[in-house]
């Protein structure tokens, strides 16, 4: 129930309430039905109005604003609920969907946040605007509507958790809530989003859902905490087609645990990164048991190590998986790849020559490859080390300077 005010209140923006029409809906009024000016010109913003008017005096003055079709602008005062953008966009899915717009400054929800299908939550910018979950244990966005909750959009704010070593709930929640993969969630786009504070996961996908055609554009984690969890970004599910994100930057701390947080820990599901930069007390990069992995770029660069990981980037599984250009640009690792066993379908590319220290071989093949398989290492024969027991069969080609020389 916190506003930070950017201004002078402006409680002139807020007309005739729309409580009745919203079926008593908590601290929401109409934009539109009155003005400013205390004249009666039906209290629609003109073309041309100044800025300070209508919608932005109210984002401006701190409320939380939903619109949508047949929804002449719904204010929604933090003050007066302690759930401003869930009360937001239950009004805009009640006219079908909308968007709701955050103000550029903080305000609290007791959470989770429960988006609708056609629904979005959109700020002024990741530094800008805050949402702040003041819930005990509670998540922040959460994924379980008993239907498929289609085209979601988030964009542009800092998504707060309760920070030190309290119990936290997770950032991005996706939940199985009936068992039919008809009903998981679809089409979610993530512009813009800031994670702060969270002691555990800041994206979990628990096994049985699994989103689909999901886009992350940036996603940056600071001040989190997953060292007692499996991973920042934990997929949990076996499945879930053709999810990307763009760029991670993920700086976690430790205060919680005591212990480094890996980056992404997979079980399924087909999941593709452009960048990941990682500092902080990140751990290992990736962990993966099985699913489809593409990761472009990935640069380690830990500021401290409270644990070190075995490897960076531990596969299993026969689930397509190519790793391109991995950066050791601090810190000290035994390995950057391992590969376990039942292992199939890998691409790795040898690391960039960076400033950090990788003490062991680059490779480390600790269990036999899946018969009938092929896996591809880009690097000298040198990188690689294979426990005792594991039996050579050829099925990881270590290219080295294979190939004809042209140019």
């Amino acid at each position: 129930m916190t506003r930070d005010r950017c201004g002078p209140p402006r409680r002139a923006v807020l007309g005739a309430s729309l409580a009745a029409a919203l079926g008593a809906t908590a601290g929401c009024a109409s934009l539109f039905d009155g003005d400013d000016d205390g004249d009666d010109g039906g209290g629609v913003v003109p073309d041309g109005a100044p800025l300070t008017e209508g919608v932005f005096a109210a984002l401006r003055d701190g409320y939380v604003v939903g619109m949508a079709d047949a929804l002449d602008g719904a204010v929604f005062d933090p003050e007066s609920t302690e759930t401003p953008v869930q009360d937001a966009l239950d009004a805009v899915d009640a006219r079908g969907g909308g968007r709701v717009y955050l103000p550029p400054t903080r305000v609290t929800e007791t959470g989770p946040i429960r988006p609708h299908a056609n629904t979005g939550v959109v700020g002024f910018g990741m530094n800008v605007s805050v949402v702040e979950i003041t819930g005990a244990g509670t998540d922040g966005v959460r994924f379980d509507r008993p239907t498929s909750v289609q085209r979601v959009v988030l964009d542009g704010f800092e998504l707060r958790g309760p920070g030190g070593k309290r119990d936290t709930g997770v950032a991005c929640h996706y939940v199985d809530a009936t068992g039919d993969p008809a009903d998981d969630p679809a089409d979610v786009h993530v512009g813009r989003l800031y994670c702060r504070r969270w002691a555990n996961s800041v994206l979990r996908v628990e096994t049985g859902v699994g989103p689909f055609q999901c886009r992350y554009d940036f996603l940056r984690a600071d001040d989190c905490d997953a060292g007692a969890e499996r991973a920042l970004l934990d997929w949990r599910s076996s499945y879930g087609p053709a999810n990307r994100f763009g760029t991670v930057v993920a700086y976690p701390a430790a205060g919680a645990s005591g212990r480094a947080s890996t980056i992404l820990a997979q079980d399924g599901g087909e999941l593709a990164f452009g960048d990941v930069t990682v500092g902080g007390t990140a751990g290992a990069l990736v962990a993966q048991r099985d699913g489809r992995l593409h990761v472009e770029r990935a640069h380690w660069e830990p500021e401290r190590q409270p644990t070190t990981p075995d490897a960076l980037v531990s596969l299993a599984g026969e689930g397509a998986t190519r790793v391109g250009d991995v950066v050791v640009d601090a810190g000290r690792v035994p390995h950057v790849y391992e590969l376990g066993g039942g292992f199939a379908n890998k691409l790795l590319l040898a690391p960039g020559a960076a400033r950090g220290r990788v003490t062991d071989a680059v490779v480390h093949v600790t269990g036999g490859a899946a018969a009938g398989s092929r896996s591809w290492y880009f690097g000298p024969l040198a990188d690689v080390s294979v426990d005792g027991g594991v039996p050579n069969r050829g099925r990881l080609r270590v290219l080295g300077d294979a190939g004809d020389g042209v140019a």
